[in-house]
């Protein structure tokens, strides 16, 4: 959608630049030759063009990813009704819940990939599963490890010839 709005505004621009209209001014031009200008619907043409480019590349730019809370977080917009016919739970699975989304909004963009894959796989994973998952490099997933280990959020300890991982919630 940001693509096509950039797309569009880009053909407007590009139609509006090309498409001078001739002065019929008969003002002298000091010797530089035909003199064109732009009409008003041209320039209302042009910015219509830059302001569509601008919005699709802001939009595109600062798009973030749409997280749903998790359901521990959304209770509170069930009325009393709902919430009473929820099956009972644990109180500290939801402090746990809790704990992992605030977790995961406070980290970067790759810190939140990996600390998600991690989570996928039920809390802790081993190194080399999470290069596979996570499609990076060996390199970068043990620099992203050292940051989240670095935050408190992640457990390294060895395991054989890698690493497993584990998502670690104290405080």
């Amino acid at each position: 959608m940001a693509g096509a709005i950039s797309a569009i505004g880009v053909a407007v621009l590009v139609y509006a630049l090309l498409a001078p209209q001739p002065a019929d001014d008969q003002t002298d031009h000091m010797g530089y030759g035909p003199h064109t200008s732009y009409s008003s619907g041209n320039v209302l043409l042009i910015a219509v063009g830059v302001i569509s480019v601008v919005a699709g590349l802001m939009i595109i730019i600062l798009r973030e990813e749409y997280e749903p809370l998790p359901p521990a977080l959304a209770d509170h917009e069930k009325g009393p009704a709902e919430r009473e016919q929820a099956p009972v739970k644990n109180p500290d699975d939801d402090a746990l819940v809790e704990k992992e989304y605030l977790a995961l909004r406070l980290l970067t963009g790759d810190e939140r990939t990996m600390f998600k894959a991690i989570m996928d796989s039920g809390g802790e994973a081993l190194q080399k599963d999470l290069i596979v998952r996570t499609r990076m490099s060996n390199a970068k997933v043990s620099r992203l490890l050292d940051r989240l280990q670095t935050k408190g959020v992640i457990a390294k300890e060895r395991h054989g010839s890698t690493n497993k991982i584990r998502i670690r919630m104290d405080s």
